[in-house]
């Protein structure tokens, strides 16, 4: 199926994890290596993003990103754990992260987390909430 580039979106975007916020990383990482998912990154501190992120893959190929608090930081998913958690955003890789993030803007979404590196990725990303609500996490290459 060939992709249609002439709406300006990246004609490389793909489906990189579902990010899903928990509260405890070992008993979620337990809960989801019991449903069948494997382990494919550890348990990674990111004191920049005060975040513990690790990423599970499960069966069928889908990537699970859990991401919880940091402990001691000042976390930006305290207030989602307070709204019970769970599925927190779509992240794609990009091949351009700028123009991918200026053409996110230009369709009126907002910018909740500017271009940062991501330790558990070795990557840059940012992260934008579009008009329908959803929270979209794009990844690039390290800058």
């Amino acid at each position: 199926m060939e992709r249609d580039v002439s709406q300006g979106l990246d004609p490389t975007p793909r489906l990189h994890h579902v990010g899903y916020v928990v509260a405890a990383m070992k008993g979620a990482i337990r809960r989801f290596e019991d449903a069948g998912g494997r382990l494919v990154v550890g348990p990674t501190d990111d004191p920049t993003l005060g975040v513990i992120c690790a990423l599970i893959r499960l069966p069928e190929g889908v990537d699970i990103e859990l991401v919880a608090p940091l402990e001691g930081a000042d976390s930006p998913v305290t207030s989602r754990l307070q709204r019970g958690g769970g599925l927190d955003h779509l992240c794609f890789w990009v091949e351009d992260l700028d123009a991918s993030l200026a053409r996110e803007l230009d369709h009126d979404a907002l910018l909740l987390v500017p271009p940062t590196y991501a330790v558990t990725f070795d990557a840059t990303i940012a992260f934008v909430q579009r008009r329908t609500g959803l929270v979209v996490e794009l990844m690039g290459a390290k800058r």
